[in-house]
Parts: C-alpha cells; structure tokens; sequence
C-alpha cells in the first residue's frame, strides 16, 4: 500500500514539474516570438531572429557570440536585431551566460550585447581600469604603443569593456537588451570604430 502510495506522489509531482515546465516554455517561446526587437527592425528596416527554432529568418551579415568568439550566424538560438545606425551595420543580442553557484548548480542570467561591423584587425582588448591589451600581437609591438598612446588621449573610450576582433567591435552588459542600451552602446561603438587609428585597420589581424 505504501508503495502504490510512494508511486502517486511521484507521478502527481512529475505531472505539476511537467505542467510548469511546459507553462514557463510557452511563455518564453511567446516572448521572443513578440520580442521588442521584432518591431525596432521593422521600424528601422532591419533583420530580427527570434533565436526559436524553426525560424528560418535571415542570416546576420556579420557578428559574433559573445565571449567565445563563434559567428553568430552559426549559432541560431541567440535573439538579434540587425539594422544601420549612423551608416554602420549593428547587432543587438539578448543572451543569457551560464554560471556556478555557490550551491554547485548552473543558473543562468541575461545579458545583452551590442557590436558594430569594422574591418578586419588584430584583436583590441579594453577594460575599464585596467592596460589595453591585443592578444594576438608580439609583446611591444608598435601598433599596440600606438593604440595605448590613443586610449590614453581619448580616456572616454577607456570607460567600459570593449573587444575589437572578428570584423566587429562589441560591448555587453548585464540584463536584458532595451531600446535605451541599445541606441547608446551603438553611438558609443560608431564612435569608438570611427575615432581608433588608421593602422589598426590598415594592418593584418594576423
């Protein structure tokens, strides 16, 4: 009896685990299919990707999946927003980034990540506080003393993380991407991409 009992409080509570998984489901599938970046690339005449899948939506024409670096376009579960700001290509993405607990479970928390389309160049690391750094460049090398000696002379760049690399300059942040973060990192990158050195352009990213 106790058995037959034990077997209908597991099954009662597999069906409410079941029942609420599929609700909250649901409920993600209808936020990204109604997402604000399906009517701000209407409105701007760009390109949205709810991330679901079965969207057969366009391809991003340039852009990369933050941190690892991987091509957006090989990754379709990300929800981006493609369309021109001041005459340059931006991504918007909302994202979410896994991460440990103090509990030893992974959770999960969103992000938001903005780029702009620039050509290829070695890869430029900036972080507030700290030395700008390109990774792929000898130690010392006369770009990377030029590139400090911009950042230097340009402190207002210096200000929040940025990375360079892959034909896009990206910023992120925590939270879920809004209209405000979006239109201000976008201002933000066209700046920070029309104000860096020519050399940086003009020399081979590897």
């Amino acid at each position: 009896m106790e058995t037959l009992f034990t077997i209908a409080v597991v099954v009662v509570v597999a069906a409410i685990a079941a029942a609420l998984w599929w609700r909250s489901h649901r409920k993600f599938v209808a936020s990204q299919e109604g997402h604000w970046f399906k009517a701000f690339a209407a409105e701007q005449g760009g390109t949205f990707h709810s991330g679901l899948p079965g969207d057969a939506g366009p391809a991003p024409t340039f852009g990369v999946v933050h941190p690892a670096g991987r091509p957006l376009a090989e990754w379709p579960r990300e929800t981006w927003v493609e369309f021109r700001h001041r005459d340059r290509p931006v991504i918007g993405i909302d994202d979410q980034e896994s991460y440990r607990h103090f509990d030893d479970h992974v959770y999960f928390r969103d992000t938001h990540v903005t780029q702009v389309q620039v050509p290829p160049c070695p890869e430029l690391r900036i972080v507030p506080g700290r030395a700008m750094t390109m990774p792929t460049l000898p130690p010392d090398s006369r770009l990377e003393g030029e590139l400090v000696r911009w950042l230097a002379a340009n402190p207002r760049f210096a200000q929040r993380d940025v990375v360079v690399e892959h034909g896009s300059a990206r910023t992120w942040g925590q939270g879920c991407a809004t209209r405000q973060h979006l239109v201000a990192e976008a201002d933000y990158l066209v700046d920070l991409a029309g104000s860096l050195p020519a050399a940086l352009w003009a020399h081979s990213p590897r």
